[in-house]
């Protein structure tokens, strides 16, 4: 990270916004969590499960291009409960939230100072395959006790 002429950071890589937002998934719970899951081609930035809700979440990071993480988190719908985008806040400005929201998307803003806000909460969706959902818990779950 960059530190900036003000408060807080400046993102130069999407790695480093991976601690905020694994920070942020697991004070919603979603506490079982890693990072660059395999899914088909892709590699899910960050996957979670939480056991109380008994509900899955996959987040691309982005530093700025949200359409190609659009077609990225689309197909995650496949295995996962709720996806979002999640992306430094000045780039989080510039996102279509309506195209966003009428995929079922969400979208998490990464502050300069490391905090989160989620700018449009992701809906429950159909997509999900329970095959697939069920594959990526157990590779979580593999994951956590290796």
């Amino acid at each position: 990270m960059i530190k900036s002429h003000y408060t807080g950071t400046k993102f130069s890589k999407e790695s480093q916004l991976l601690k905020p937002v694994a920070r942020f998934a697991k004070r919603q719970g979603f506490r079982l969590q890693t990072a660059e899951v395999p899914f088909y081609e892709y590699r899910i930035d960050l996957y979670g499960f939480s056991p109380k809700n008994n509900a899955t979440i996959a987040i691309e990071l982005k530093l700025t291009k949200w359409r190609r993480a659009l077609e990225q988190v689309m197909l995650y719908q496949l295995c996962s409960d709720f996806v979002y985008i999640a992306m430094p806040e000045s780039s989080a400005r510039r996102v279509d939230a309506a195209e966003l929201q009428k995929n079922g998307v969400g979208l998490i803003a990464v502050l300069e100072s490391g905090a989160c806000s989620c700018i449009l909460p992701a809906a429950e969706h159909d997509e999900v395959r329970q095959f697939y959902r069920l594959i990526q818990i157990a590779y979580l779950k593999d994951t956590a006790s290796a």
